[in-house]
């Protein structure tokens, strides 16, 4: 005698009159799996983007340049006691020609420790004053909310215009716009015209074109305080790095290796460890959402088992006129996943819904969490929600597949 194959079509048309026999209960028990579903589709579309948001963050709280500080090299036996390392401003050219990884190189110099600065209602006990190339916005990403930067013909020119930081002119001008104002800072006055916001330089300092800085400290610029750089690309970061000390290690010699006398300020490997720790943030936030889709499975396999019990003597009298328990057990299974499968879909609706109305996430002026749809984890979410809800509906199903007809007539 051979088995006849599961009628699939007569399975699924007797779970879905059972499911429609009981409209309500049917729909609360798939509403359990739509919010497992709903949370899961938002934090997927909004998750995916946490690890370079959060990277854009804080790199726009910080510097986006690297820093080269010239400092003491290391004496006999590593002592601090060596020589001054020093980086001529005349051989930027040759650095330059030998670092092919650096798409920009800008030096600075700070003549002094900085002193007062006079405006024409206020002054300001204390400010740095820094000459830098007209580079150094591009390299470092300068903001300038207000007015502009200088032209290479003003650097050249050696003009007296001047950047200022953003507290420094709300302590000089106090919410007066301070762009063509003149103001007298290291003996010498200067036309302000532009503010500019960065977190990588002293709260109170002013900008000046490099060469206006030349003759206003002891050594008349020849040395520079600083050099900023920037990479091509990042992932030529460490490579620019390397060629930053050999580089000046061959210029000035001392050992490239020797961190004291070059210290070079980079957010790289900080920014690796960031966007590692925000890669698990993702993965932790997506556990909790397919667990929130899992439990919903479970309390939906929960509602069915209760209505297996209540289906007691319904189940005997059907075994009675000869329905296997094969039989039994597909159709149970059936309502389960149909519960299960119209919950996630109705989910997956709403979640949309959600995501459509709440749109990019803004965060900074800079970056924002924008969401997207990522196929292969909506995929991989169905595939778990199949698979929980099979797994979570096999006790009743076989608890209703091993019914005892009579013992569940005389039950009824």
């Amino acid at each position: 005698m051979t088995r006849r194959p599961p009628d699939i079509g007569s399975i699924l048309r007797e779970a879905v009159g059972s499911l429609l026999a009981h409209p309500l209960r049917s729909v609360l028990t798939a509403l359990s799996v739509t919010f497992g579903s709903a949370v899961l589709f938002i934090l997927i579309g909004y998750s995916s983007g946490v690890p370079s948001t959060t990277a854009a963050i804080l790199r726009s709280m910080g510097s986006k340049e690297f820093i080269a500080e010239p400092r003491r090299s290391r004496g006999p036996g590593g002592t601090r006691s060596g020589r001054k390392m020093r980086i001529r401003y005349a051989d930027l050219a040759t650095i330059r020609a030998a670092c092919p990884s650096i798409a920009g190189l800008a030096p600075a110099f700070s003549p002094g420790r900085g002193g007062p600065v006079f405006a024409a209602r206020k002054s300001w006990p204390w400010a740095r004053i820094t000459g830098v190339g007209s580079e150094y916005r591009e390299v470092t990403g300068m903001a300038i909310p207000r007015g502009r930067w200088f032209t290479k013909e003003e650097e050249l020119g050696a003009e007296e215009v001047a950047l200022l930081s953003a507290p420094l002119v709300d302590g000089l001008f106090e919410g007066r716009s301070p762009i063509g104002e003149s103001i007298d800072a290291g003996g010498r006055r200067f036309e302000v015209i532009g503010v500019f916001e960065s977190n990588a330089s002293f709260a109170y300092s002013l900008l000046v074109p490099y060469p206006t800085a030349m003759d206003m400290g002891d050594s008349n610029g020849r040395y520079v305080s600083h050099l900023a750089f920037a990479p091509r690309r990042p992932d030529l970061a460490k490579a620019s790095i390397a060629e930053i000390r050999e580089t000046l290690g061959a210029l000035y010699s001392f050992d490239p290796g020797d961190t004291s006398a070059l210290d070079v300020k980079e957010n790289t490997d900080f920014v690796a460890k960031v966007e590692a720790t925000s890669l698990a943030l993702e993965g932790l936030v997506l556990t909790i959402a397919a667990l929130a889709l899992v439990l919903g499975c479970l309390g939906a396999a929960n509602v069915v088992g209760i209505a297996v019990a209540e289906r007691t003597s319904e189940l005997g009298l059907r075994k009675a006129l000869g329905a296997t328990a094969n039989r039994i057990r597909a159709e149970v299974l059936t309502e389960t996943l149909l519960l299960c499968v119209a919950g996630g879909a109705l989910g997956v609706l709403l979640g949309a819904a959600a995501v459509a109305g709440l749109g990019p996430l803004e965060f900074t002026d800079q970056a924002s969490l924008v969401p997207h749809t990522d196929a292969s984890l909506l995929g991989l979410a169905f595939a778990v929600l199949v698979i929980t809800a099979t797994v979570a509906g096999l006790p009743a199903a076989n608890r209703a597949a091993r019914l005892d007809p009579i013992e569940a007539l005389r039950e009824g």
